[in-house]
């Protein structure tokens, strides 16, 4: 028997937790031989769970589906698989990869609030375009809200970035983020340990968010309320030695409350990009990512003092056009200029935010 088929049917079996696989792996050198009866367990329990796996067709269907879909096998044994996440107590088997992006140790991970509000969404993708540009990877789950502004802002630069899904491949979860899935599968790397046709079960995502603690040298987490799955995988973090960083927000806002918590509790309090790099990244020389005002944007003076009003947090266009004293297609103009010169980014509502 394929020991690559074998691993696959031992990650599959029900009954046997992730802890005890791992066991078995590490004290098996064949475990093809264990499904053929030719090494026999200490735990008769196990050893009868393992014999009577009988969903051989189902799998080599699925290994040809995944074939077609240029999605790679990785399993525990190969070279290829993650190093840091090979070495958390309970690492997925195998795990199932679309896309080019190879892994590395130089990987962050970004959680928080599905119910983002426009000012974490901003933080979210500023941060990880920023990382992005010094060449590290980006990891998040892929929800609505903080994991998808990561995602989205990870693929501006060259570390580019991996989604972990709670579902199989071959679903996109949230349906919403299909354009999102499509260019991570081209650019980024999409991730999970389920497979074909998994449903997005409830107690899939918790599983999935060891994947994201254990894949991340540190876990930074943006906006998530005291209930937050984000702090699932903080205290996975925890659990493996991982550095836990988030960013403090209003004390009277639920969608901040669980960041802050963690702060209380002992997290790095984040307030820039270089208190991240400086904590998980200390070979990484701080002097080469720009923004659009470091580039050397030419701004004229009504651009500049309309550039003056938008914050980091979000401001209205009446509010705008009221402090300016200008008339209203005037400032309309401004703002377009200041968009088109990625300066300055407009939410639904009429609302803008400085990028």
């Amino acid at each position: 028997m394929d020991e690559r088929i074998a691993l696959i049917a031992l990650s599959r079996l029900q009954g046997i937790n992730t802890f005890k696989k791992k066991e078995i792996t590490d004290r098996h050198d064949s475990i093809a031989n264990l499904f053929d009866g030719k090494t026999k367990l200490i735990d008769p329990d196990t050893h009868s769970k393992i014999l009577s796996f009988k969903n051989w067709s189902i799998i080599e269907k699925e290994i040809a589906v995944l074939e077609k879909m240029n999605v790679d096998i990785i399993t525990i044994r190969d070279n290829e698989y993650p190093f840091l996440l090979k070495n958390i107590p309970d690492p997925p088997l195998v795990i199932y990869k679309k896309g080019p992006l190879q892994f590395d140790t130089n990987t962050i991970a970004i959680v928080g609030s599905r119910k983002a509000t426009f000012t974490g969404i901003n933080i979210a993708e500023k941060v990880a375009s920023t990382l992005s540009a010094y060449g590290i990877t980006v990891v998040s789950g892929f929800a609505m809200g903080i994991d998808a502004s990561a995602h989205r802002g990870a693929l501006q630069g060259k570390g580019k970035t991996m989604a972990v899904f709670g579902c199989g491949i071959d679903i996109c979860y949230p349906a919403e983020n299909r354009q999102l899935y499509e260019r991570i599968g081209e650019e980024g790397a999409l991730l999970t340990e389920y497979g074909i046709g998994d449903k997005p079960l409830r107690f899939h995502f918790p599983e999935r968010n060891r994947i994201i603690a254990g894949l991340s040298k540190g876990i930074l987490v943006i906006e998530a309320t005291q209930k937050s799955g984000s702090l699932i995988t903080a205290r996975y973090g925890v659990e493996y030695g991982r550095d836990i960083m988030a960013i403090p927000g209003n004390i009277f806002n639920e969608e901040y409350k669980g960041a802050n918590a963690l702060i209380k509790q002992g997290a790095k309090l984040v307030d820039n990009v270089e208190d991240i790099i400086t904590t998980c990244f200390t070979d990484l020389k701080i002097n080469t990512v720009t923004n659009g005002r470091e580039k050397g944007v030419d701004l004229k003076e009504d651009e500049n003092f309309i550039f003056s009003l938008i914050r980091f947090d979000k401001i209205h266009i009446d509010e705008v056009i009221q402090k300016s004293n200008l008339q209203t297609k005037d400032v309309m103009v401004i703002l377009t200029g200041l968009e088109m010169k990625d300066l300055i980014r407009q939410f639904p509502g009429g609302f803008y935010i400085r990028k």
